[in-house]
């Protein structure tokens, strides 16, 4: 191990500056979770005080868990334990849209402020059950509308770890950076629009979302239903991956929620570059990247020239729908039942509670309710829907021919704070590469693919992978092969 990426504590702890979950579980030969926990903790309040990917940590609760797990631990090996638990004594982080029983949770919106969570959703109890101790909540755009993670409700902006002047993405950024910045081994994020796969390609990390209905969204805060999903951000493909293989469970508290489609061993795969992402608007140093990838792997794959006729409609259809069930969703928000309440009369209740919203939710409320309403519902949302199918039979044709697409998560590098802020086309159009998947329900996996000069600054490029529902697996076989990570 090279000593220069040796973080050394009391002269006893040595971890590396991307720690993953096998360094940290070999740690558990000599060393107790509580020991190891508290050492993340403190690394959290340490190094984060730039970043601000954290919103709140968890440490009543993250100390309770390494207690239990320590009388495990007192009664078994390490690697007995990871038999039974193969996320014994991790650490990790859950972005503040993800309920936990007994935690603050507020979705980064001043509605729900003082807001506790009376129950845990599934993903937390996936990560507990395996062993995983959660020790931070992470920064978020407020109801995971945004692309920057620049519009929590409270005012805090997540950092960049590569440039502290751009962002890390939204609306995932606040894991991601935390990710990227080696405060933890892995985080869990949500992608309804790539809120994901933008944010890993902006920090240099490794996260999926996976095919659609098989990570439960039961105890997720929804956006937009149709299209949100839970997922995991990474250092290392395999932590990626072990992790997403833990979540992907069924769940009776999720009617949309499936099991994973039984995918086909592939021996040689043929890979499509769909030309629609390739043309006006990449930023060149971002496309060379791309050339130089295929270039260097043309022996290991096949790849093919293949056109998605139907993606220049995804950007349109995609908020037509997101804010339309966007709007629906926040219909429940009312400052009574939970959440921040109001001291004004019981007539005003309703209307000073709502104020509460940010301009971004305030927007999407208001484009959404336009959008549904009865003079416009046949002229926007169902045409949208109509639409949303063909750009589904569209991508499932070209899917029959190739077994993956390769493409950029990002048509450029992170921008800077507040670049684009005040212009919400501009923010909007970020996620013009990341919103064909979820209309289409189909998994896509973000890997580092290199970096970019901008003003002395080295910028991560995130190589994007597309496959068919249930193909994950074939996703993380040409990650493996492109990527050293």
């Amino acid at each position: 191990m090279n000593l220069e990426t040796i973080i050394i504590i009391n002269m006893s702890i040595e971890i590396s500056n991307q720690p993953d979950i096998k360094e940290i579980q070999n740690l558990y030969k000599t060393h107790t979770v509580k020991e190891i926990i508290e050492f993340f903790l403190n690394k959290i309040d340490k190094d984060d005080t730039k970043i601000q990917g954290a919103v709140r940590l968890n440490t009543e609760l993250a100390l309770q868990i390494a207690e239990e797990l320590d009388k495990k631990l007192s009664n078994s090996t390490i690697d007995q334990l990871i038999q039974k638990q193969p996320l014994f004594g991790v650490p990790f982080a859950l972005k503040d849209n993800i309920l936990v029983e007994g935690q603050p949770l507020t979705a980064q919106s001043k509605i729900l402020d003082g807001y506790t969570a009376s129950y845990s959703s599934d993903v937390y109890k996936l990560l507990e059950e395996a062993g995983a101790v959660l020790v931070a909540q992470t920064n978020m755009d407020e109801f995971a509308f945004g692309s920057s993670t620049e519009f929590s409700g409270f005012g805090q902006i997540t950092k960049n770890p590569h440039d502290l002047e751009r962002v890390p993405g939204g609306t995932s950024g606040g894991s991601a950076a935390m990710i990227a910045a080696g405060m933890l081994p892995f985080a869990i994020g949500t992608d309804t629009g790539g809120s994901i796969r933008q944010p890993a390609s902006f920090t240099g990390t490794i996260g999926i979302r996976p095919t659609y209905g098989t990570i439960s969204r039961y105890g997720i805060v929804a956006s937009t239903s149709s299209f949100d999903q839970a997922g995991p951000i990474a250092n290392s493909l395999a932590d990626n991956q072990l992790v997403l293989n833990i979540l992907q469970q069924t769940s009776d508290k999720d009617q949309t929620s499936i099991n994973k489609p039984i995918a086909e061993d592939k021996k040689k795969i043929k890979i499509g570059i769909p030309q629609e992402f390739f043309g006006d608007g990449l930023d060149p140093q971002v496309k060379e990247i791309f050339d130089t990838v295929i270039a260097n792997n043309k022996e290991n794959f096949e790849f093919v020239e293949v056109n998605l006729s139907m993606s220049k409609y995804s950007l349109a259809v995609y908020y037509i729908l997101q804010t339309v069930e966007a709007a629906a969703n926040l219909e429940r928000f009312d400052t009574v039942r939970y959440g921040n309440t109001s001291d004004h009369p019981n007539q005003e209740l309703f209307f000073d509670g709502r104020s509460l919203f940010g301009e971004e939710a305030k927007r999407r409320i208001m484009l959404g309710t336009y959008t549904s309403s009865a003079g416009y519902y046949d002229a926007y949302y169902n045409k949208a829907c109509q639409v949303r199918e063909k750009i589904r039979l569209d991508l499932q044709e070209v899917l029959e021919q190739v077994d993956a697409l390769i493409m950029p998560a990002s048509p450029f590098p992170a921008f800077k704070i507040g670049e684009n802020a005040s212009n919400p086309m501009s923010m909007y159009l970020a996620d013009i590469m990341t919103v064909t998947h979820p209309i289409t329900r189909v998994p896509a996996l973000v890997i580092p693919g290199g970096t970019v000069i901008e003003r002395e600054k080295k910028l991560p490029v995130g190589i994007q992978l597309v496959g068919a529902e249930g193909e994950e697996n074939t996703l993380y076989r040409i990650a493996n092969t492109i990527s050293n990570r």
